[in-house]
């Protein structure tokens, strides 16, 4: 048990205190970053990994230029009995890890599951009991992995019925529990303090929140936000990731089975998309201390395809490269999110591997410009900086495969060179080269499927301006994340001195404490 909490509060004099504040026992919040970070995969949606398939699988996700790869590492598969650990049970986790750091990609490590040796089925478990148990497989998994796992995420769509099952009823993950603010609380605040403990810049993210469609939803995201604000639990997080749900619906629209779901909740409007639904959970999250908001799960169902694809010329695996793309492209450029990771079987579907794989390389440290149409209107434009070059992506929100003429503003771009969001090569020698007109518009046909198109300013002295100020925005970036992991390393420094200080101190703190209570009780 850590005691130097209460011992800050009562022996160290007031002054020093207020100096120290409340966050000397958490890090500092990572450095937010207006351009885009990137992309993931969540391996759930890949072929279940094994030995034979890791390094191929691996391989893909990688050819993609893909940031980040999200996996479960469950408790209940690794520890079937009290202490025994073995981390390669069903998944080969040891390999995962050892070979996504070699591939290049962070890894997300999303802590999940119970202890099943004190579980009976159909019964939670005793709370007092899992905690015990769940710190010290917190602690066995950062001894493990600490080197390697920067990024620890805390169960997911811990908002849902299932959110809690996954920790109290490991034996039957499946059962309906109302969300616990007030349990998961507990587990995210004692796994971030070993987490941080071992390494002060891991970054802990909480658990995923789905959307407010989701038929899962138990508790509206906002009001989880608001009740996680209410605990100490809230300030240990260093990341939200959000899980929109959309049904067979895109996501320039509202998300279908909205107007019925568990979720809804006096805090907001019913948002008419996703992107309102996303700008919704940032504002709270700005207001409740700046969290950064990021979007996991990102995905449509088959059924969902199904439905959507009905009435195209197009297959349902180029539908959802699409519909990926769009949601993409919309939230990066309009909410300002950086990171994205998407739930889409990569192998199975080469328009979606094509499509992340554009995304990556064009929008990578790209400064979004915002929406340039779209707020009336089918036509969808979004546009993204890096230099002198600028990036448009766009398309019609309607109609489907017919195909209408769309005037792009050019500029001073000169032309714009056009490729399919999912073409197989994307250079300056396979796209279309459209040059701009008298007017300084490119005129182009649009439908549903979203067109990337990129130029080049005449002006090759703002260009060159551009470039210059984007490097030094991207060095200023890295010096202030570089300035924050020296004060997180300072700050865990101080921790471990008070500690040791405390250790010395508090049997004599504790002596005078019962003195003062002999006194006071006789």
């Amino acid at each position: 048990m850590r005691l130097f909490p209460f011992f800050i509060r009562h022996f160290l004099p007031v002054g020093l205190v207020a100096l120290l504040g409340v966050t000397l026992f958490s890090s500092v919040t990572p450095v937010d970053s207006s351009r885009v970070d990137g992309f993931g995969i969540e391996t759930d949606s890949l072929p279940a990994l094994t030995l034979d398939n890791m390094e191929s699988i691996l391989t893909l996700v990688q050819s993609t230029g893909a940031e980040y790869v999200i996996q479960d590492f469950n408790w209940s598969e690794i520890e079937t009995s009290a202490d025994v650990y073995n981390w390669s049970a069903v998944t080969p986790l040891d390999l995962f890890v050892s070979s996504a750091n070699a591939h290049g990609l962070k890894v997300v490590a999303v802590l999940t599951g119970g202890p099943v040796y004190l579980a009976a089925s159909g019964q939670p478990l005793d709370m007092k009991a899992f905690g015990e148990r769940w710190e010290k497989f917190v602690q066995a998994a950062v001894d493990h992995f600490g080197e390697s796992v920067d990024i620890w995420q805390i169960g997911s769509e811990v908002n849902s019925y299932q959110g809690m099952a996954a920790f109290l009823t490991p034996l039957s993950p499946d059962e309906r529990y109302a969300p616990n603010t007030n349990f998961y609380s507990d587990i995210l605040q004692s796994a971030s303090r070993i987490i941080k403990s071992a390494d002060p810049n891991d970054q802990v993210w909480m658990g995923s929140l789905t959307g407010m469609a989701s038929g899962s939803c138990a508790m509206n995201p906002l009001t989880f936000m608001l009740e996680m604000n209410a605990t100490k639990a809230w300030k240990r997080a260093d990341v939200i990731p959000y899980q929109p749900v959309q049904g067979a619906a895109a996501p320039e629209n509202q998300a279908a089975g909205l107007n019925t779901s568990a979720c809804s909740s006096n805090l907001m409007t019913t948002p008419g998309s996703m992107s309102a639904e996303i700008q919704a959970v940032q504002e709270l999250a700005r207001q409740l201390g700046g969290k950064q908001v990021i979007i996991t799960g990102l995905r449509w169902s088959s059924t969902d395809l199904q439905s959507l694809v009905s009435a195209r010329q197009i297959s349902a695996d180029q539908l959802e490269a699409d519909l990926l793309v769009r949601a993409s492209v919309a939230l990066m450029a309009q909410n300002s999110i950086s990171t994205i990771i998407w739930n889409t079987d990569l192998s199975s579907n080469p328009s979606a591997k094509n499509a992340l794989t554009n995304l990556q390389q064009i929008l990578k440290d790209a400064k979004p410009l915002g929406q340039v149409q779209g707020s009336t209107g089918s036509v969808f434009e979004y546009r993204f900086r890096h230099g002198g070059k600028i990036t448009a992506i766009a398309w019609r929100s309607q109609d489907g495969d017919t195909a209408f003429p769309v005037a792009l503003q050019a500029q001073d771009i000169r032309s714009f060179t056009a490729f399919s969001a999912d073409a197989d090569i994307v250079s300056n020698d396979s796209g279309l080269v459209i040059p701009a007109n008298d007017s300084s518009e490119v005129v182009v046909m649009l439908n549903e499927r979203p067109v990337i198109f990129t130029g080049k300013s005449s002006d090759l002295i703002q260009s060159t301006k551009l470039a210059i100020t984007d490097q030094v925005e991207l060095w200023k970036i890295e010096l202030k994340t570089a300035a924050v992991r020296w004060l997180n390393n300072q700050k865990a420094s101080l921790n471990d001195m008070l500690d040791q200080w405390l250790d010395q101190a508090k049997e004599s703190a504790i002596e005078w404490g019962e003195e003062k209570l002999d006194e006071l009780l006789p």
